[in-house]
């Protein structure tokens, strides 16, 4: 039989056998033809698991081109490998690939008001105080959990921030005048701040000559290997990253009070090198400068087997050491600062099979993010 007339007969079969028809008949196609598929058991076996993934997940990836949903994209980026890789390329999607959805973020951020930041405000008020932690509603009626409340700063890392989300999931606890989506703050936007929090604790009855932010919350929504937030460079002997910057700024004594502050980094979801690397670092830094310690928080950890570092099936780590599938304008000095000579196993060799919502992160294995201008895998 032709491809078409194999698709055709396998969409017949499968309300009998229990599995949902394709809603796209065309991109099924595509797929079908890009895979070769002549046996009578392929397309039963794998278009109602893509398709179910579709529907649930990846449709809404939002970087798809005009016209196109997952079931095309995924046969034209199949049709990139060489016929006898095609099979192992699916495996790499439909058994490994990890992909964060918008509506999974916007649940992480959801919860991590309530789940995270409240219950840090508790534990500070309860350690400060000397009441037992299970005293929730006497740590909640304590006039510093409330002061500590009005006292907190939240600052975006990166557009994956999500400020405003969090502050609507807060149900008004944080106030547009507390957050901000960047870290880098200027003078006059410092000085609105804190005319803001002098007024909203004169307002609770908190009488402040020179009120400071005590809690600092830096929030993003990803981190694949830290190297952004904080790394050493040997060669100049200095601290680098947006923790570093962060630190200096909050010690100038305009914005917080050097003498009672804690500084939380919050990711939505984070891979465990990436938390290693950070707390080692950030540690370091910290402690050579005379700073608080930076606390580290991830809502979602990424753990270790996720990684394609150790990958057992010999297929997809043939398919992942190819050099026919890497383009080497791909390693430019911002790749190098991961310390690996090339990008096929991401930024920092981190080997990741994650795409997000919004993009597939560096961090991931070359033939996930290439460059659109690049081939292949643009």
């Amino acid at each position: 039989k032709t491809v078409r007339e194999l698709l055709l007969c396998a969409f017949r079969c499968q309300p009998k056998l229990g599995h949902p028809t394709m809603h796209d008949h065309n991109a099924a196609q595509l797929l079908a033809k890009v895979m070769d598929w002549r046996d009578l058991d392929a397309p039963p076996l794998f278009l109602p698991t893509l398709q179910l993934l579709a529907d649930y997940k990846y449709d809404h990836y939002q970087r798809f081109g005009p016209g196109r949903r997952f079931i095309e994209s995924l046969a034209l980026w199949l049709d990139q490998f060489s016929p006898d890789d095609r099979e192992a390329a699916l495996e790499l999607v439909t058994r490994r690939l990890v992909y964060f959805s918008d509506a999974e973020f916007t649940h992480l951020v959801t919860t991590a008001y309530p789940d995270l930041i409240v219950q840090e405000r508790m534990r500070l008020v309860s350690e400060e105080h000397d009441i037992s932690a299970h005293l929730v509603g006497k740590i909640s009626r304590h006039p510093r959990f409330k002061e500590l409340r009005l006292k907190s700063l939240y600052l975006g890392l990166s557009d994956g921030a999500r400020t405003n989300e969090l502050r609507r999931a807060s149900g008004g606890d944080i106030t547009n005048e507390q957050i901000w989506q960047a870290y880098e703050l200027s003078h006059e936007k410092a000085d609105d701040m804190l005319k803001e929090l002098k007024a909203s604790l004169s307002d609770s009855g908190f009488k402040l000559e020179q009120p400071r932010f005590n809690l600092i919350w830096l929030l993003d929504d990803f981190s694949g290997s830290g190297n952004t937030y904080i790394r050493y460079d040997s060669e100049k002997r200095a601290f680098k990253g947006k923790i570093k910057k962060i630190f200096e700024r909050l010690h100038r004594g305009d914005l917080v009070d050097p003498s009672h502050y804690e500084v939380f980094l919050l990711l939505y979801t984070a891979t465990r090198q990436a938390i290693d690397h950070i707390e080692y670092w950030s540690e370091r830094f910290t402690s050579e400068k005379g700073y608080k310690p930076l606390q580290v928080r991830v809502l979602c950890p990424i753990e270790q087997e996720i990684s394609l570092k150790r990958e057992p099936d010999l297929k997809i780590r043939a398919l992942l050491e190819k050099a026919d599938y890497y383009d080497a304008r791909a390693t430019d000095k911002h790749i190098e600062v991961g310390g690996t000579s090339d990008a096929r196993m991401g930024f920092a060799g981190c080997a990741l099979p994650v795409v997000l919502s919004h993009n597939s992160p560096n961090n991931s294995i070359y033939i996930l993010w290439g460059p659109e201008s690049y081939k292949p895998f643009g």
